[in-house]
């Protein structure tokens, strides 16, 4: 399995535990882990322009109270759309 997977889907995972199971501190785990990613993929140039990142977390912080749980949540969530989308790619790659 590929290193950067695991670590692209380890944010979305901590941080819909603790979402879900109502654990601040793995949710706030997860979502320092999905903005080490952004913030990462934004460094390298795979993200040139963080435009659904950015939608992401202003529409969920508008939705979700108080709004930096929202962002953290839009954050989340747009991780895990990130990671389900390499999963993808993976395995269009090998043919399956």
């Amino acid at each position: 399995m590929n290193p950067a997977l695991i670590i692209t889907a380890l944010g979305p995972v901590l941080g819909g535990a603790g979402w879900f199971l109502q654990v601040p501190w793995l949710f706030w785990i997860g979502v320092a882990i999905c903005l080490m990613t952004l913030a990462l993929n934004l460094a390298s140039g795979i993200l040139k322009l963080p435009l659904f990142p950015v939608l992401f977390v202003g529409i969920t912080a508008f939705v979700v109270t108080p709004w930096y749980v929202g962002a953290g949540l839009g954050l989340v969530i747009w991780t895990a759309l990130e990671a389900v989308g390499e999963v993808i790619g993976l395995r269009r790659e090998r043919g399956n």
